[in-house]
C-alpha cells in the first residue's frame, strides 16, 4: 500500500491576515493606521512617556547567558562542557553591542507595537560572485554548492544584527502571508530597501484582531500624550511671558500724553529689582484705577488633569503606582498590600517578555547559527523567595503522604513540588521519611513583601509618641 504524500492530499486554505487594504500591485506595502512619526514626535518631548519606555525596556533587557544545546542534553553532564559554541555566541553579542541594540529593538517594540531586527549575511549572489571570481583565475568551472563547502564558517552564519526603525517600515504582504519588509526613505523614493523575511526578526508587542502590525498602548495614548503637552507648553508660556500683566493703570479725567509717558517710564523703573520697594508719587490732577490681573497661585493649575493622565498612560503598561510616586508626589497613594500585588503582576509582565523575546531569539537567530539559547537573568527575586517558601510548607504534606502509604503516583509528587519536567530523569521516587524536620512547619508566618514591611515600620514609628504621652493610671 503506498503512503499518500501531500501533494496527494487536500491541502486547506491558510486563515487570511485582517487587512482592509488591497495591494494595487504584488509587493505593494501597507501603510500604517496611525502616523508614526506623529506618534514619536509627541512621545519623545514628554519626559514621563521617556521614562515609562526607558525603566520597562531595562528591566526586561538584563544580563545574558548563553548555553550550547549539547550541554542541555539530558543524562550525566559531561566533565568538561564543550563551551566553544557559547564563546562564539558571546563574542557576537559583544562586538555587536548586542544589549544596547536590544535596549533600542524594545524601546520601538513599546512605542510603536512593532521591532525589527535585521540580520547582516552573506547573500547567495555575494557569495556567488566570489567563486566565480575565485575560480575564473584558475580556469576551474564554478559549482556553487562545491565552494559553500569550502567557505569560511563566518560566510554561512549570521554576523551582524542592526536594528531598523519600525516609524520606516512597511509590510507587504498577500491575503495569507507577508511577503518582504520594506524600509522607506524619507528623502528618496527611490531609495526604498527591501528585506525578505529571513533577514528580519520581526516582534509584536500585541497582536490584536489579527492585524500585520502591532499595537502599542502609546498609540492608544497619543491623545493623552498630546494633553499632557499642551498643559507643559501653557505653564511655560505663562512664566516665559512674565504670568502675564500683574495690574492695569487706568488713567481719566484730563489726559495728557506727556504724564502717560513719565507714568509708564516710572513703572518700568519701579520694576527693577533694585528700585523694588520705595515710594512713587503722581502728580497731574487725574484720577488713576489700578486692578489686580492674574495673581499667580501657588498650586499648579490642571496639575490634577496631568496627573490623571500620567497615570493612565502609565496603567496602559501595568506599572505599578509607587513606580510613579516620584513623579506624582503624595497624589499617588496605595496600601502596602495592594503595592506588593501590583509589584508581582509588573513583574510577572516583565518575565513573561522576557520569554518572548528568548523564544524570538532563539529560534530566529541564536539556534540557528551558533547552536546556543539566549536568557535573560531573571533579577526579580521576591517570586523565588516565595517559591522556596511554598516548598517547606509542602514537604511536610508529602511526608505525611509517605509516612502513611497514600496511593498516590510519583507524578502527582511531582506536580505537588512543581518540578518543571526538563530536570526530571528516569526512575521513581524512594519513599522514605526522615526522622527530623529540617523544613519550617506549615504554619510559620509568611514572608513579607518589602511594602508590607515599611508599613509596619512606618505605623511602629506613628504608634510610639502615642504611647509615650499615655498617662499611667497605676498605683
Amino acid at each position: 500500500m503506498r503512503i499518500p504524500k501531500i501533494t496527494d492530499l487536500e491541502v486547506k486554505e491558510r486563515p487570511a491576515i485582517n487587512s482592509s487594504f488591497i495591494p494595487s500591485s504584488p509587493g505593494t506595502t501597507e501603510p500604517r493606521s496611525y502616523n508614526l512619526d506623529a506618534l514619536v514626535y509627541w512621545v519623545k518631548r514628554t519626559p514621563e512617556c521617556i521614562g515609562i519606555l526607558k525603566r520597562i525596556a531595562t528591566d526586561i533587557v538584563t544580563e545574558v547567558e548563553f548555553v550550547a544545546l549539547q550541554n542541555k542534553k539530558t543524562g550525566r553532564p559531561k566533565k568538561i562542557p564543550d563551551t566553544s559554541a557559547e564563546d562564539k555566541a558571546k563574542n557576537f553579542w559583544r562586538n555587536n553591542q548586542g544589549r544596547n541594540k536590544l535596549v533600542s529593538a524594545v524601546i520601538d517594540w513599546l512605542l510603536t507595537g512593532d521591532a525589527y531586527i535585521w540580520k547582516g549575511k552573506v547573500s547567495d549572489n555575494q557569495i556567488k560572485e566570489l567563486g566565480e571570481k575565485y575560480f575564473s583565475q584558475f580556469d576551474i568551472e564554478f559549482k556553487e554548492i562545491e565552494y559553500k563547502a569550502f567557505l569560511d564558517e563566518d560566510y554561512n552564519t549570521v554576523s551582524s544584527i542592526e536594528v531598523v526603525p519600525s516609524s520606516m517600515t512597511e509590510i507587504s504582504h498577500t491575503e495569507e502571508k507577508i511577503l518582504k519588509y520594506v524600509q522607506k526613505s524619507k528623502v528618496n523614493t527611490t531609495k526604498d530597501r527591501e528585506f525578505s523575511t529571513e533577514e528580519i526578526i520581526h516582534a509584536k508587542f500585541m497582536d490584536i484582531d489579527g492585524k500585520i502590525y502591532g499595537y502599542s498602548p502609546m498609540e492608544a495614548g497619543i491623545t493623552g500624550i498630546k494633553m499632557i503637552n499642551a498643559i507643559q507648553d501653557y505653564s511655560y508660556n505663562y512664566f516665559a511671558n512674565g504670568v502675564k500683566l500683574d495690574r492695569a493703570w487706568m488713567v481719566s479725567g484730563n489726559i495728557n500724553q506727556t504724564f502717560v509717558d513719565k507714568l509708564e517710564e516710572n513703572l518700568a523703573e519701579y520694576k527693577k529689582t533694585s528700585n523694588f520697594r520705595g515710594d512713587m508719587v503722581i502728580a497731574g490732577g487725574d484720577k488713576i484705577t489700578v486692578h489686580n490681573l492674574n495673581e499667580a497661585s501657588e498650586k499648579m493649575e490642571f496639575r490634577q488633569l496631568a496627573i490623571h493622565t500620567v497615570g493612565r498612560i502609565a496603567f496602559s503598561f501595568n506599572m505599578p503606582a509607587d513606580i510613579l510616586s516620584s513623579i506624582l508626589g503624595v497624589d499617588v497613594k496605595g496600601t502596602a498590600v495592594g503595592s506588593d500585588i501590583e509589584d508581582a503582576g509588573y513583574n510577572r509582565n516583565i518575565m513573561q517578555s522576557q520569554i518572548y523575546w528568548e523564544d524570538l531569539l532563539n529560534t530566529q537567530l541564536f539556534i540557528e547559527n551558533f547552536g546556543v539559547e539566549i536568557s535573560f537573568t531573571k533579577t526579580f527575586k521576591q517570586d523565588q523567595i516565595r517559591q522556596i517558601q511554598y516548598l517547606t510548607q509542602t514537604i511536610p504534606v508529602v511526608e505525611f503522604l509517605f509516612r502513611h502509604k497514600y496511593p498516590v503516583s510519583d507524578e502527582y509528587v511531582h506536580n505537588l513540588l512543581q518540578i518543571p519536567r526538563e530536570f526530571l530523569t528516569t526512575g521513581s521516587i524512594t519513599r522514605e521519611v526522615e526522622q527530623t524536620m529540617p523544613f519550617a512547619p506549615p504554619n510559620k508566618k509568611p514572608v513579607q513583601g518589602d511594602k508590607s514591611e515599611a508599613l509596619s515600620k512606618t505605623k511602629q514609628a506613628q504608634q510610639k509618641p502615642q504611647a509615650e504621652n499615655q498617662v499611667n493610671t497605676g498605683n
